[in-house]
């Protein structure tokens, strides 16, 4: 993924995937668990600051019984050096407040020459 969003205001000019739409809804087991398989997003600029850019990470937005009870937060990638320089992350108080939005790979689930795998 180039980082580019489907949305008529984004003007990265990273090319768009035809076959993602940007978005998906899932529902969680009697665990609370989930899994998906998508493609690993791209960092992409934006102007915050000259040659400014955001880490890869994927967006959630999770419903507790009904819109008022919602979460939106942030999943970022372990290794991502970018993080470290990303001021939305920058403003989220402890370190291990930071940890707590890393997916850390999980070598066990990766499937070779295919995917990797990874757990938040």
């Amino acid at each position: 993924a180039s980082g580019r969003y489907r949305h008529k205001k984004d003007r990265y000019v990273g090319a768009l995937d035809p076959n993602f739409g940007g978005c998906g809804r899932m529902l969680t087991d009697e665990n609370g668990y989930y899994a998906y398989r998508t493609i690993r997003p791209g960092p992409y600029p934006w102007r915050n600051r000259v040659n400014d850019w955001r880490p890869a990470h994927i967006h959630y937005a999770i419903s507790g019984e009904g819109w008022v009870q919602r979460l939106i937060t942030q999943m970022y990638f372990e290794g991502d050096p970018l993080m470290w320089e990303c001021p939305i992350l920058g403003i989220v108080p402890s370190e291990e407040q930071i940890r707590g939005l890393i997916a850390v790979q999980d070598r066990s689930a990766c499937v070779q020459l295919d995917s990797r795998a990874y757990r938040f």
